[in-house]
């Protein structure tokens, strides 16, 4: 319930203030799981993600963030993230997502690991994102997100087509790593010709 009051509240917010524009949204699935990938321009991205889906997603946040009380309301009951510690053991991160995704609920990463600021460029995706997708049998449902990062312009979002995950080899991990890169990268470069 909170999640969605956020979400809509968020939504009406960046519309108004920030010309939000959505594409795509008719490739978000329905139902179940799936791990929704993005290009990484500012911490307001998953903010720029749930108003922009119909679904309620599960974001990933640095534990630290999650020390002050507003934000953890905000982050764990408004947002549904979990804390992760970045100077962790990746296999504890990697393994939370894969049990969220398999109890059915869809879940956000940002492949590239860090936001990149540079320009519109897509940064190379670490491969947890895909490693994680691959062991929960998840479809990847990839997005582009553009305008965030320049103060004064529109927010743009496009959702492509699901990626269906091969079976979990290495060889498999990294193809598949290189197929979500490409194609949120076609993302960016079809969302470039959108802008106004």
């Amino acid at each position: 319930m909170v999640y969605f009051v956020v979400s809509h509240f968020m939504k009406f917010l960046l519309m108004v203030t920030r010309g939000l524009r959505i594409y795509g949204r008719e490739n978000i699935p329905r139902q179940g799981a799936f791990l929704l990938i993005s290009n990484h321009k500012s911490n307001n991205d998953p903010f720029v993600l749930a108003a922009a889906t119909f679904r309620q997603i599960s974001f990933m946040g640095k534990a630290s963030l999650f020390k002050h009380p507003v934000a953890k309301l905000v982050l764990g009951g408004g947002l549904k993230a979990f804390p992760v510690d970045r100077e962790g053991n990746p296999r504890i991160v990697l393994n939370q997502s894969v049990d969220i995704l398999m109890k059915g609920r869809p879940t956000a990463m940002f492949p590239e690991g860090t936001r990149n600021r540079v320009d519109d460029s897509l940064g190379e995706f670490k491969k947890g994102a895909a490693l994680v997708a691959i062991r929960a049998g998840v479809p990847v449902l990839p997005v582009a997100i553009l305008g965030i990062n320049r103060k004064g312009s529109k927010i743009y979002a496009l959702f492509g087509e699901p990626l269906y995950p091969p079976t979990n080899t290495r060889e498999n991990v990294n193809a598949f790593n290189l197929e979500m890169h490409d194609a949120v990268s076609k993302l960016i470069d079809e969302l470039k010709g959108k802008m106004d």
